[in-house]
Parts: structure tokens; sequence; C-alpha cells
């Protein structure tokens, strides 16, 4: 089932040349291991860059945003079994 999240989120993520890579982020006080990155993309607002993560811990698939323009990241959607 896929859920419209668009939240704010903590994340922990390793910052290396060139890639991001989040690494746990906290949403609604449960924290959340990344177990892979499966695709990385970015969009383009203004002069703003976004980059969107698809990951997946153990159980589900979340979308995560990062804006440049101010460091924050956000869950934009959530797809879980049931």
């Amino acid at each position: 089932m896929l859920e419209k999240i668009d939240e704010p989120i903590d994340v922990l993520a390793s910052f290396g040349h060139p890639l991001v890579s989040p690494k746990f982020f906290r949403w609604r006080r449960k924290t959340y291991r990344v177990e892979k990155v499966n695709l990385v993309y970015r969009e383009a607002e203004g002069q703003d860059k976004i980059y969107y993560f698809a990951v997946t811990d153990s159980a589900n698939y979340f979308k995560l945003a990062f804006f440049t323009r101010d460091l924050s990241w956000r869950l934009r959607e959530l797809w879980s079994e049931g």
C-alpha cells in the first residue's frame, strides 16, 4: 500500500564524494535503519536542488527527500505490505 507522507524527518547520513547516503532516519519517534539505497535522483526547484532516495529497511520501502537550500530531509512516501 502506497502512502503519501511529506513529513520532516531526522536523518543520519554519510557525505562522501560525490554521494550522500542515508543510513538511519527517525520518523514519528521510531528509528529506521536503511538496509539498501535502491535509487537516487535529483530535481531542481528554482535555485534549490532536491535529492530523492528510494530506500528500504527490512520490511518497507521509503522515498526520502534531501533539500540543499536548508539541508533538511522529508519522508515523501511509504510503501508497505498490507
